[in-house]
């Protein structure tokens, strides 16, 4: 065999090896901090929206330093949460594991970031959390006012005013598995 065809087989055997040493690398890395140190040496989950919630499915990771990580090959939105005694004051986070690295923060408040579609959900959930403030003062108003016609009628155009923006924040999501998960949630968005 002559060195040109060695020096070949070397080249494309290296080649091989790099492309399977990167299909198993995870697309996407969670990097996660939890409010606090309380939670430390408990177990954080990562489970699916929609779908089986079972071993094969659902995974696991020990919260340390206050910090918890995730590797997820698969593309869809899911939820972080702590175990079920340890939730109280500690909102859950949907996040999608989209490529890229995730940031997420638990506590409270809980929020996500750091790829494009986790960017966008974290506006959502900002933008619903303020249309929940207002529908609350609003429904507390109706109780404590003798303006009722008035307050139905704030009431729904914010109920209109959602159902818009909710429409217009999913055609505007590309592709992918949040757009997917918005248009499963609220089927009826033309």
């Amino acid at each position: 065999m002559s060195k040109y065809c060695i020096l070949i087989l070397c080249i494309f055997a290296l080649w091989v090896n790099i492309g399977c040493v990167q299909d198993h690398k995870a697309k996407c890395q969670i990097m996660g901090t939890v409010e606090g140190h309380a939670l430390d040496g408990k177990t954080i989950y990562l489970v699916p929206v929609l779908g089986p919630h079972d071993a094969a499915h659902v995974d696991s990771a020990t919260i340390s330093n206050g910090q918890f990580h995730f590797a997820v090959d698969s593309a869809e939105v899911k939820v972080i949460r702590v175990g079920y005694r340890y939730r109280e004051n500690i909102e859950d986070l949907l996040v999608v594991s989209e490529p890229g690295t995730v940031k997420a923060h638990i506590g409270k408040v809980s929020s996500c970031g750091g790829t494009p579609q986790n960017d966008s959900l974290q506006a959502w959930k900002d933008q619903m959390e303020q249309f929940r403030q207002t529908l609350f003062m609003l429904q507390q108003a109706k109780m404590q006012s003798s303006r009722l016609d008035t307050i139905n009628i704030h009431l729904t155009q914010l109920y209109r005013h959602q159902q818009q923006s909710i429409a217009a924040f999913t055609k505007r999501q590309p592709k992918g598995a949040l757009r997917d998960f918005l248009l499963k949630l609220y089927p009826n968005i033309q």
